[in-house]
Formats: C-alpha cells, sequence, structure tokens
C-alpha cells in the first residue's frame, strides 16, 4: 500500500477554521448593526416639527400640539400588561 504524503494538510483544516468563523463573526456584525440601525430609527419614530426658540403666542401653541401629539403616540405604543408583569416578578 502507497502511503500518501500528508504533511501540511493540518494547515487547509485550520485555513478552513478560521473562514468559518470569520463568517460567523461577520453575520453576527451585520445582524447587531441591523437591530442597532431598527432601534435607532424606531427611538427616532417620534418627530415633529417645533419652533427651535419661542418668540411669540403661535410658537407656543405649536409647540403644545407637538408635545400634545409625541404624549399621545408615546401612551399609544406602552404596552401596560409587559410592565405589570415586570413589577409582579421583582416583587
Amino acid at each position: 500500500m502507497k502511503r500518501l504524503n500528508q504533511a501540511g494538510s493540518h494547515v487547509v483544516g485550520l485555513v478552513l477554521l478560521v473562514l468559518a468563523l470569520a463568517v460567523v463573526g461577520f453575520s453576527g456584525y451585520k445582524v447587531q448593526q441591523a437591530r442597532h440601525k431598527t432601534v435607532a430609527s424606531s427611538a427616532g419614530a417620534i418627530t415633529h416639527s417645533a419652533p427651535a426658540t419661542i418668540s411669540n403666542t403661535a410658537d407656543l401653541q405649536h409647540t403644545a400640539q407637538a408635545l400634545d401629539d409625541a404624549s399621545t403616540q408615546l401612551n399609544s405604543n406602552l404596552d401596560d400588561s409587559s410592565l405589570n408583569a415586570d413589577l409582579g416578578s421583582m416583587l
């Protein structure tokens, strides 16, 4: 039986292992970036245009309306059941 020269075959295995780790690491990085982008976009979803400085009554009313709209949207996004469950688990 003829013996094949297998010197250096462990290097091929190590290269494949490093390549597999690189693929897993890169895909994890992309998932993390997508999750971070989703969280950032949902946090910035409540945007209303209000004047930077309030110089007259109309600006004050416009700002009050923008704050009321933001508050209404925030209250509609809250989930009371999860808050109650979290508080219940802490007690």
